[in-house]
């Protein structure tokens, strides 16, 4: 595989430079960032307190049935995508296949995953698992997530979320109802799109079709073009795949 990143060439590189004008994670470009959860677990809430979306957030099983993107810019000035999807959850009623599609090709091209939990909901550990489920399901496991303990207004030990802060490095805690807990979520989004969002490019051969699977399931592809048996790829990357 040859590789092109929008820095430098690196020292056991291509040496190839940067003929595609790439450029590093830019500022002015918006990542996408998409709301999973269980049904109820606040998602369409947490949307409308962050962008004013006016999306409709009731304690029904699927109020949210197409994916809503509103935009949102953080502290940091980056500008973020954030769209809500339908609840997840095992074995959907055939009546929500179609607007899950269209949360599956929002879930495949996100570029960070807030998985977002009730942390108030006595099961909210088997809700977890099943949300885990059906992302496996997607074949998207592999995407940057954020897990956030959502509804902590109703939880009146603040012992308990610390503990389960504690269990899960890198989550937050926040209610989307009151705002409380969102410096911190805005913190670790700048820091997760910062660390995460490299653009590259990279010429592969069609031989190596599992490195493009790879790249498609764990990036955001840009563009994706054929010169004779090689494919050129313009992506978002994780830091991982970037150096491959």
């Amino acid at each position: 595989m040859r590789h092109e990143n929008g820095d430098q060439p690196r020292a056991g590189r291509s040496g190839l430079g940067n003929p595609g004008g790439m450029s590093g994670n830019g500022m002015g470009e918006a990542a996408t960032v998409v709301l999973i959860g269980n049904p109820n677990a606040g998602k369409s809430t947490l949307l409308n307190h962050l962008t004013g979306a006016g999306v409709l957030a009731e304690d029904k099983l699927f109020a949210t049935l197409d994916p809503t993107t509103r935009q949102l810019v953080l502290p940091n000035k980056q500008k973020v995508l954030l769209t809500d999807t339908v609840g997840f959850i095992k074995k959907l009623p055939h009546t929500v296949i179609e607007a899950f599609k269209a949360t599956l090709e929002e879930v495949h091209e996100a570029d960070l995953l807030l998985h977002v939990v009730d942390l108030s909901h006595p099961n909210f550990a088997e809700q977890m698992r099943a949300v885990d489920t059906v992302v496996e399901e997607l074949d998207a496991a592999g995407k940057q997530t954020v897990l956030v303990f959502n509804k902590i207004d109703r939880i009146g030990d603040p012992e308990i979320v610390r503990a389960h802060l504690a269990r899960h490095p890198g989550a937050v805690a926040i209610s989307a109802h009151t705002g409380e807990g969102f410096p911190d979520l805005f913190q670790e989004l700048e820091t997760r799109l910062a660390s995460w969002r490299m653009r590259a490019r990279y010429r592969i051969p069609v031989s190596e079709s599992a490195l493009l699977a790879e790249i498609h399931r764990a990036g955001h592809v840009l563009s994706l073009e054929y010169d004779g048996d090689v494919a050129v790829v313009q992506a978002h990357v994780p830091p991982e795949l970037e150096g491959r």
